[in-house]
C-alpha cells in the first residue's frame, strides 16, 4: 500500500542495481521525512533482486540498538561464510576499531564479489553504530573497483546536523532517491483500497491537508475510513489515525513528542521554546522533522485533528500545566485576553491573581457569540477574585451571561448574590428580573424593578422596552397604575431622541397586536428581530415572531425563524435555541403541520431541564399536547397532561395557552365535559385580564363547540360572534375558526356560504388540520342538504388533507340542533314519525354504523368496502339490515336520522367534537 506513486524511485534503484550487476558499483541514497515510505521501498527493491544471480546483504538499523557494537555489519554478514569468526571478535573489542580491523571486515564483503555482484542495504542508516559506520565508509571509498552496491536510507534532516563519519558516508550518492509526499492522486489512490472511486476522489483533498501526503499516516486515515459511511463528506479521524500521529512525532527523537505537544498547545511556535524550556535551536531542528513528517505546516501544527491526536494521551495534569504556562506567556506578552482565557479555562483553574482581569474580559467579548465560553471564564475568575466589590459585579456578569445557556444555571450564581443584588445598575438587574418573571412572580420582578429604578434611575428606552415586552408576554398587557407599578418603573427619562422614539413605540407591540393594527405591529415586531441579531431577551424575540405570524406575515416568520436559529446554535445560546423551537412548534400547529409540531416541541424541552423553563413551558408543552392530539395519539398526549406543570403557570398568559391545549385533548377523546371545564377555566382567566393576546388562543371558538355538545346553542353563537370580531385586524386562521365553529351554531341550510368562507381563510392560512375539519363540516353540510355529489368531493378533499398533514381525522360533530328544536326545520308530519320509529330502534352494531356513516357521507357501497377492508356484498347486507331497523327507503334519509340513533359507545363519546 505504501508504494503508491514510488514506481520512479524503485526504477532508479533498479538502474543502479543493474549497474552493479555489469561491474559498477556505487551508492544509492533513499531519503525522506519520518514515515515517508522508505522501509516500504527498500523492501520492494530487496524483494526484486533477491532471486537475481546478485548476493543480497540487509539490516536495519534502529535507535535502541545505536550503542550495540557492530550491531548493523553483524546483521549484513549473518549469511556470509567464515564472517562471524572475526565479525564476533570485532565486536568483543573495546575503543575504536583500528584499521587493521575495519580493513578486515571489509575484505569479507569485497571478497563475495568476486563470485557475484553484492547489494547491500541498510534502512534507517543514521541510527547505525559508530563501528558498522566505519566499515560501510570503508567499502563506500572502494565501490568504483568492484560490482559491489549500497543502498543506504536515512531521514531527511534539513536543519540537523550529521555527525562524523556518518556525514562523509552519505556525502555526494551515486544514485539519489528522495521520497516526496503523496500528490491529491496519491492520496485517492489509496482510499480507493478501502471506499468506491468517487468517494476516494471526494475525500482525497481533505486526507492530503490531514497528512501532508505523509502515506503512513494516509494509511492511518484509510484504516479509518474502513468503519465510515460511504457517503460521508469528510474523512474518518479515528485511533488508527491517532496512534500514527504519536508515532511520526516520537520516531526521531522522544523530546520531539514534548515540543509537538507544546505547539499543539500555544498554537504558534513563538513562545514554544519558552514553554517546552528548551533553547531555540534544538526546537526549531524538531520543528524541521515534524514539518517533514507532515504534522506540522508554516509553525503551526497541520489541522485541528493532529492537535487533538497529539494532545489526547496527555496526562491531564501535564497538560493543565501546559495550558496555565501558555496563559502566563501570552499574558506577559501582552496577547488578547481571549487567548489567554482559552488557556485558562483549559488549564481549569486560575493560577494566581493577575487572571483576574483577562478572564472578565474575555467573557465580556464573548458573551453573545461563545457564552458558554463567556461562563467558564467568569466561573474561574469569581473563584480566584478576593475584592468584594469585584465579586459583586463579577457574579452579576454570570447571572446576565450564564442565563442565556441555561436559567437553572443562572439561578445558582443569582443566589450567590444575596443582598448584593439591591445594588445593582439595570445592566445586571435584567436577568434577575427576567428569573422572577420566567417562575411566575410578577411580583417580585415589580420589586425588584423598583428598586433598581431607585437605586439606579430610570431604565433606558430598549431596556424599559424589552422588560415590558417580557412581562406582557408571560402576564398580559400592563396598564397604567398596575398592581405592581410595572409600568411606572419602566418609564424612561429622555423622550426626545429617535432611537428612544423608535423602543418606545416597539414597546407597544403588544397594544398594536390587540388593537388589530397589522401593519404596526408587524413594523414593531421587525424592529425587535432587527435587535436580536445583537442580543435580545429570547422572550421578546418570541413575541416579536408570534405577532408577525399572527398578521400573516408567514414569508418573515420563516425567514427571521431560519436566521435566529442559526444565529443562536453559531453563538451556543441554549436558552434561545431552545424557546425558538417552542415558537417554530406552536406555529407548526397553526400551520397544521403536527409532525412538524411534535419534533420542534420536543426539541425544545430536550434543550433545557424542566425547571429552567419555569412558566414558559408552558409554550412547547402545549404545542406538543395539541399535536399528538391531532395526530390520534392521544395516549401520547395524556401523559404529557399529567406532566407536573409550575404552581405559578395558571396565573400566566402561557397558562392559558397550556390550559386550551387540555381541553383540545379532552375534545378529541371524547371528554366533552372535562373539555368544557378547560375553556371555562380560560375564559374565566381572560375575561378577568385585558391580555393583549386574545386572538392568539381561540379560546371563545373552543368554548364555543363545547357549548355546542352539551345543547347551549345560543351561548355558542355569541362566543363564536366574539371570536370572529377580533379577527379584524388580521389572522386569517382565527378568523377562519371561528366562521367554522358559527357555521356549526347555525341551521343546515345557513352552513354552507359560511363554510366555504371558513374554507378560503383557512386556505389562505395554511392549516392543514383546521382545514381538514372545515372541509368535513361542509361535505356534511352538502349532505345534510342533499347535495350527495358536492359532499362526495369535498370529504374526499378533506381525507387527503388528513393524510397528508399526518392527522386524525376529525371526529364527527353531532347536529347541534338535539330533540325539541323547532318544527319548521322538518315537516311536522315526517319528523313526529320517524322520531317514534328511532325511539323503538335496535341499537346499531359497530360495523352496521360504521357502514351507515360513510354511506351517509357520500360514499360509494365500493368506496366503503374499501375503506373498511371488507366485500361490497357485505357492505350491501350491512345497509340492508340498517335500512330495515331504521326504517328507511334510501340512504339519502340517512343523515337526517343516524345522529338521533345511540351507539354502543358512552354519551360522553357521542359529543366528542373536532377540536
Amino acid at each position: 500500500m505504501l508504494l503508491t506513486e514510488r514506481g520512479g524511485e524503485l526504477a532508479r534503484l533498479g538502474e543502479a542495481a543493474t549497474g552493479c550487476a555489469a561491474g559498477r558499483g556505487g551508492l544509492a541514497l533513499v531519503s525522506g521525512g519520518p514515515a515517508s515510505g522508505k522501509t516500504a521501498v527498500l523492501r520492494a527493491f530487496a524483494d526484486t533482486w533477491a532471486g537475481e544471480d546478485v548476493v543480497l546483504l540487509t539490516a536495519a538499523a534502529s535507535r535502541a540498538e545505536r550503542d550495540l557494537r557492530l550491531g548493523v555489519l553483524a546483521q549484513l554478514t549473518r549469511a556470509v561464510p567464515d564472517a562471524a569468526g572475526p565479525v564476533a571478535g570485532a565486536r568483543a573489542g573495546h575503543g575504536p576499531l583500528t584499521p587493521d580491523v575495519v580493513d578486515g571486515l571489509g575484505a569479507l564483503v569485497l571478497a563475495l564479489t568476486r563470485r557475484a555482484p553484492v547489494v547491500l542495504v541498510v534502512d534507517d542508516v543514521q541510527h547505525a553504530d559508530e563501528e558498522s559506520v566505519q566499515v560501510l565508509l570503508h567499502l563506500r571509498r572502494r565501490v568504483r573497483g568492484a560490482p559491489l552496491l549500497l543502498v543506504l536510507a536515512e531521514w531527511e534532516r534539513p536543519a540537523l546536523v550529521r555527525p562524523q563519519p556518518h556525514a562523509d558516508l552519505v556525502r555526494q550518492p551515486d544514485t539519489r532517491v528522495p521520497l516526496a509526499p503523496l500528490t491529491g492522486a496519491g492520496v485517492a489512490e489509496l482510499l480507493a483500497t478501502t471506499v468506491d472511486h468517487e468517494a476516494a476522489t471526494r475525500l482525497a483533498p481533505a486526507c492530503a491537508h490531514l497528512t501532508g501526503g505523509n502515506p503512513y499516516l494516509v494509511s492511518a486515515l484509510v484504516e479509518d475510513q474502513r468503519a465510515a459511511a460511504p457517503d460521508a463528506d469528510a474523512p474518518v479521524v479515528g485511533p488508527a489515525f491517532h496512534q500514527a500521529v504519536l508515532d511520526c512525532a516520537a520516531r526521531w527523537d522522544p523530546g520531539f513528542l514534548d515540543i509537538a505537544r507544546g505547539l499543539a498547545v500555544l498554537g504558534d511556535a513563538e513562545l514554544l521554546p519558552e514553554l517546552v524550556e528548551l533553547p531555540p535551536a534544538p526546537v526549531a531542528q524538531a520543528l524541521s522533522v515534524l514539518a517533514e513528517a507532515g504534522l506540522v505546516l508554516d509553525g503551526r501544527v497541520r489541522a485541528p485533528e493532529v492537535v487533538d491526536a497529539l494532545l489526547a494521551g496527555l496526562d491531564p495534569r501535564t497538560a493543565a500545566d501546559l495550558h496555565a504556562r501558555a496563559a502566563l506567556l501570552h499574558y506577559r506578552r501582552g496577547a488578547d485576553a481571549t487567548e489567554v482565557a482559552r488557556h485558562l479555562t483549559r488549564a481549569g483553574g486560575v493560577p494566581d491573581p493577575w487572571a483576574v482581569a483577562p478572564l472578565r474580559a474575555a467573557a465580556e467579548q464573548s458573551a453573545v457569540d461563545d457564552a458558554a465560553f463567556a461562563v467558564r471564564c467568569l466561573e474561574l475568575a469569581v473563584a480566584a477574585c478576593a475584592d468584594p466589590a469585584e465579586l459583586t459585579a463579577l457574579r452579576a456578569a454570570l447571572v446576565r451571561i450564564a442565563w442565556r445557556v441555561n436559567p437553572t444555571a443562572s439561578a445558582r450564581h443569582l443566589a450567590a448574590l444575596g443582598g448584593a443584588v439591591d445594588g445593582l445598575g439595570w445592566r445586571e438587574a435584567v436577568p434577575v428580573i427576567r428569573h422572577l418573571l420566567w417562575q411566575g412572580d410578577l411580583a417580585g420582578a415589580g420589586a425588584r424593578m423598583r428598586a433598581t429604578r431607585a437605586h439606579a434611575g430610570p431604565p433606558d428606552a430598549r431596556t424599559a422596552a424589552e422588560l415590558r415586552l417580557a412581562t406582557e408576554w408571560i402576564f398580559g398587557r400592563l396598564r397604567e397604575g398596575d398592581r405592581d407599578g410595572v409600568r411606572a418603573a419602566l418609564t424612561t427619562a429622555d423622550r426626545a431622541e429617535t432611537a428612544v422614539h423608535s423602543w418606545q413605540r416597539t414597546a407597544g407591540l403588544l397594544d398594536a397586536w390587540s388593537r388589530g393594527s397589522a401593519k404596526e405591529a408587524s413594523r414593531a415586531a421587525e424592529h425587535v428581530l432587527q435587535s436580536c441579531l445583537g442580543d435580545v431577551a429570547p422572550e421578546v424575540g418570541a413575541l416579536a415572531l408570534l405577532a408577525l405570524d399572527h398578521v400573516d406575515r408567514h414569508d418573515r416568520v420563516r425567514y427571521w425563524c431560519e436566521v435566529l436559529t442559526e444565529q443562536a446554535a453559531r453563538q451556543g445560546a441554549v436558552t434561545w435555541q431552545a424557546v425558538l423551537a417552542a415558537v417554530r412548534a406552536d406555529i407548526a400547529v397553526r400551520r397544521g403541520d403536527p409532525q412538524t409540531a411534535a419534533a420542534e416541541a420536543t426539541a425544545a424541552l430536550e434543550l433545557l431541564p424542566a425547571q429552567s423553563w419555569g412558566v414558559l413551558v408552558g409554550l412547547p408543552l402545549a404545542a406538543l399536547i395539541a399535536a399528538r392530539s391531532a395526530q390520534g395519539r392521544h395516549d401520547e398526549a395524556a401523559e404529557l397532561v399529567a406532566r407536573p406543570v409550575p404552581a405559578a403557570l395558571p396565573a400566566t398568559v402561557l397558562g392559558v395557552r397550556y390550559a386550551h391545549a387540555c381541553g383540545q385533548h379532552s375534545l378529541a377523546t371524547g371528554h366533552a365535559l372535562a373539555a368544557l371545564d378547560a375553556f371555562e377555566d380560560c375564559a374565566a382567566w381572560m375575561w378577568g385580564r385585558d391580555t393583549g393576546i386574545p386572538a392568539t388562543i381561540p379560546w371563545r371558538s373552543s368554548l364555543a363547540q363545547a357549548y355546542l355538545l352539551v345543547g347551549r346553542r345560543k351561548e355558542a353563537r355569541e362566543l363564536a360572534n366574539q371570536q370572529l370580531g377580533r379577527c379584524a385586524g388580521g389572522g386569517s386562521r382565527l378568523r377562519g375558526i371561528s366562521l367554522r365553529v358559527l357555521a356549526l351554531c347555525g341551521d343546515p341550510q345557513q352552513r354552507v356560504p359560511v363554510l366555504r368562507e371558513a374554507v378560503q381563510h383557512l386556505e389562505w392560512s395554511g392549516d392543514r388540520v383546521e382545514l381538514a375539519r372545515a372541509l368535513a363540516d361542509l361535505s356534511r353540510a352538502h349532505r345534510e342538504l342533499g347535495q350527495l355529489s358536492s359532499a362526495r368531493l369535498v370529504l374526499r378533499k378533506a381525507d387527503q388533507l388528513s393524510r397528508a398533514c399526518e392527522a386524525e381525522p376529525a371526529p364527527r360533530v353531532p347536529d347541534p340542533v338535539r330533540p325539541g328544536r323547532p318544527a319548521e326545520v322538518r315537516p311536522t308530519a315526517i319528523t313526529a314519525a320517524r322520531s317514534a320509529v328511532v325511539a323503538q330502534a335496535p341499537v346499531l352494531s359497530d360495523a352496521e354504523r360504521k357502514v351507515a356513516e360513510l354511506a351517509a357521507d357520500g360514499h360509494t357501497n365500493r368506496e366503503i368496502g374499501r375503506k373498511l377492508y371488507i366485500t361490497v356484498s357485505t357492505v350491501e347486507q350491512h345497509l340492508t339490515r340498517v335500512y330495515r331497523k331504521l326504517n328507511v327507503g334510501k340512504r339519502t334519509e340517512l343523515p337526517q336520522v343516524l345522529a338521533e340513533v345511540p351507539e354502543a359507545r358512552s354519551h360522553e363519546h357521542q359529543l366528542a367534537a373536532s377540536g
